[in-house]
């Protein structure tokens, strides 16, 4: 059975581009599918560091993780992230964050350059977790 994860107060419904139909994430059995996350402050949807990779980063991770821990895991249970980065320059700046987050158990991943939803965002993080029993 799928279970959708909404941390609490925040909204839902609402994104980056508008009204949107979405959950933050899922849990399905031990999975945890957290859906792409933005700068975007959970509870206004206002954007989160325009034009400053670091704080961005900052934001969207510290977003996963809230939903990760409300589905019940922990960061070390996230095992596969999908990064989006509008400008690759970003690169070293994004990870330095990145890895203060996965310090142990580093998750597989995957890097692409792409098209944000807004001009103003610089990196979207999905993210994949299995929680034990």
């Amino acid at each position: 059975m799928n279970t959708p994860i909404h941390p609490k107060d925040w909204i839902v419904g609402r994104t980056a581009n508008g009204t949107n139909h979405l959950n933050w994430g899922v849990k399905a059995g031990n999975h945890i599918y957290v859906a792409g996350m933005l700068s975007t402050d959970p509870y206004d949807g206002s954007t989160v560091g325009v034009g400053d990779i670091v704080v961005q980063t900052r934001r969207v991770l510290d977003s996963i993780k809230e939903v990760i821990e409300t589905a019940g895991g922990k960061m070390t249970d996230v095992t596969f992230n999908q990064i989006f980065l509008k400008d690759l320059a970003d690169y070293h700046q994004m990870n330095a964050v990145y890895v203060e987050y996965f310090k142990e158990n580093l998750p597989t991943r995957a890097c692409l350059k792409a098209d944000m939803v807004k001009p103003e965002f610089l990196v979207e993080i999905i993210t994949t977790a299995v929680v034990s029993g």
